[in-house]
């Protein structure tokens, strides 16, 4: 009888739903038909039921390319992994003819199960095997005005379980308002426009003066540039794009973590990029890339977390728009791939500390703790060794900085040493204490720095024109104006170097 089959489809589907956790996809209950999934052993399962009368074999086979049809128009519903389909056929009988074939291997592979009134049982049972799921048992021997008040309890019961889940997705998202979001925004605004006004955020001087990553100065005890460097930004371009990312990441990962657990992820997310810059990266470094970084990891987090409702929201979307990120980083040499990679890696491990709201897990976030630590550290110890990030470079930095504060002494004591291991920057560290050499007086030093100089490096203008000074000052005016000559040469442009050029060719 028709109630039979339809109360055992409703009270197959409300089991599927309620009691073994599947999704509802899609259902039109006066057609009879629902779709579900349900992700188990690393393979998404879509399920869909249908109760209808299926009379011939062709019948049966043209719904089953429905099915198809419509899982390929919707496969980007299911994006990030492994799909498997089942279509389950709840009838009184069989079609009429023969139709057994299309139970067996299928193209598509999808699964079939045809349940009629003589092997309901045994098809349900294959079916709930393929989850390892207890099969449940349907009573089919009540009175048909029992099935009739039953099955609107159980539709109505389907209907309030996909309602309240699809209450809990949204609700994922609207646990915070974006705050911080703003304040930082405003903040990073701000700062731009007030260093701007004091001088010219393209220039080095500026942004080591206003607090950018400058390993020198971190390496003088200056350890604050870490946090500073997070709220400068090099031009209006990298601030509008920093900026732009920062309100719709920020806006996200702040509606979805709460203000408290966003504020903490992406200082600390920043200051991990910030470290990771300090070891990987000599140069002179700032922006809030490292921490924008961080929300990046902190939605993969989410995604660990929620992998189904990530893959229906924003899933390859984001892991593509980081993939891009870091390719523009290894391409385009001036990107600092350390702080944007430290600060992806330091957003997960944040968010694993703080994890979701209202969720636990006390060992994640113990071992995230402790993870976050030692590696801080590690990158702390091989940025002072100078391991990673160009090795002698920060002594050539810093001794140009030393060489501007007339701490002579001290360059000629760092460079003695550095030279000992000189690496690719054997011409910049002698070049720079020849400079101290001579604000000290030492000219005989300061000569055999710069010959040697012109050997290693005899395209350095400022060494040959520095040569042909102090040979002019011994009276060797030939050896004087060889240099003069060369140093014009290679910087034309130059007018103190043409200057001396034709004051000694006279």
């Amino acid at each position: 009888m028709f109630i039979d089959q339809e109360y055992f489809f409703w009270k197959l589907t409300h089991d599927l739903i309620v009691n073994q956790k599947f999704h509802i996809l899609y259902s039109h209950m006066e057609e009879r038909e629902v779709w579900l999934e349900k992700d188990f052993k690393g393979t998404t399962h879509v399920v869909r039921l249908k109760h209808k009368e299926m009379n011939w074999r062709n019948e049966l086979k043209r719904d089953l390319e429905l099915v198809d049809h419509q899982l390929k128009q919707n496969r980007k519903l299911f994006r990030g992994g492994k799909v498997q389909t089942h279509a389950l056929y709840i009838s009184e009988y069989p079609p009429v003819d023969e139709w057994e074939d299309l139970l067996g291997s299928r193209t598509d592979g999808m699964k079939v199960y045809f349940m009629h009134d003589e092997n309901k049982d045994s098809e349900r049972s294959r079916f709930y095997k393929k989850f390892n799921i207890e099969d449940p048992i349907v009573d089919q021997d009540i009175a048909e005005n029992e099935m009739e008040a039953i099955i609107p309890y159980l539709k109505q019961q389907i209907v309030t379980m996909h309602q309240k889940r699809k209450k809990e997705a949204e609700s994922l998202f609207r646990f915070g308002k974006p705050f911080m979001t703003i304040f930082l925004l405003i903040v990073n605004i701000l700062f731009f426009l007030y260093v701007e006004w004091q001088g010219d955020t393209t220039s080095v001087e500026t942004l080591i003066e206003y607090g950018a990553k400058y390993n020198p100065e971190i390496l003088s005890g200056e350890w604050w540039r870490i946090v500073t460097s997070m709220f400068l930004h090099i031009g209006v371009v990298h601030l509008l794009m920093n900026m732009l990312a920062l309100f719709y990441l920020g806006m996200a990962v702040e509606r979805i973590y709460g203000t408290l657990r966003f504020t903490v992820i992406y200082f600390m997310a920043g200051v991990f990029g910030g470290v990771a810059s300090f070891m990987l990266n000599p140069q002179v470094a700032a922006g809030a890339s490292g921490a924008i970084f961080g929300l990046f990891g902190a939605l993969l987090f989410f995604g660990i977390q929620h992998k189904r409702l990530f893959f229906r929201t924003m899933g390859w979307n984001l892991i593509i728009v980081i993939g891009i990120n870091i390719a523009f980083g290894i391409v385009v040499p001036q990107v600092d791939n350390g702080a944007h990679l430290g600060g992806l890696l330091g957003g997960f491990i944040a968010t694993s500390i703080t994890h979701l709201p209202k969720r636990k897990n006390v060992k994640l976030q113990a071992l995230a703790t402790v993870s976050y630590v030692l590696l801080i550290s590690s990158m702390v110890f091989f940025g002072v060794q100078n391991v990673f990030n160009g090795g002698n470079f920060t002594k050539v930095q810093q001794t140009q900085e030393l060489n501007k504060q007339g701490e002579y002494d001290k360059v000629i004591q760092i460079t003695t040493e550095a030279l000992e291991d000189p690496g690719r920057f054997e011409a910049e560290l002698l070049f720079n204490r020849s400079f101290a050499y001579i604000r000290e007086g030492d000219e005989e030093e300061a000569l055999k720095d710069l010959e040697k100089v012109t050997e290693i490096s005899p395209d350095l203008a400022e060494a040959h024109y520095n040569l042909a000074i102090l040979y002019q000052q011994k009276g060797n005016t030939k050896k004087a104006a060889a240099h003069a000559n060369t140093a014009a040469d290679l910087k034309p442009d130059n007018e103190d170097f043409q200057r001396l050029k034709d004051e000694l060719d006279q």
